[in-house]
């Protein structure tokens, strides 16, 4: 069971450096595009990107929404956007709400991995117990 987690914690390492580089060549930064109800739960797609990466809240439904823009946003910025996603359990409504751009470094719009470590440490945590 060890080696398998870590088996997936260090190919999950691996690609995410792999892309990096892939991007890097292209002349783009690389980042993360997924939606989700958190953030540690959005950490799984990854993208090419010329403009900027960005992370959407949306508090009214709950949702977390992080992606690539094709046009260049400066760097800490903040703006409401709507995106032209319909939401299935919420009538059709799009998702709506605060973007905060980066364009900084690689995976800028991840979450911090301390946090990430936390989580992942608490599930094993939680396993050991059950168990």
């Amino acid at each position: 069971m060890r080696l398998y987690l870590l088996g997936v914690l260090a190919a999950f390492c691996f690609s995410e450096a792999l892309t990096a580089t892939n991007c890097s060549t292209k002349g783009e930064i690389s980042c993360y595009s997924c939606m989700g109800r958190d953030m540690e739960n959005c950490q799984s797609g990854l993208t090419c990107c010329k403009g900027a990466c960005f992370k959407l809240e949306d508090i009214k439904h709950n949702v977390i929404v992080k992606g690539c823009v094709n046009n260049r946003e400066e760097d800490a910025s903040m703006k409401v956007r709507e995106l032209n996603v319909p939401l299935y359990w919420a009538n059709k409504e799009k998702v709506k709400g605060e973007s905060f751009f980066c364009t900084g470094k690689e995976f800028c719009n991840e979450t911090s991995r301390l946090s990430l470590l936390a989580s992942f440490f608490t599930a094993i945590l939680a396993f050991v117990i059950i168990k």
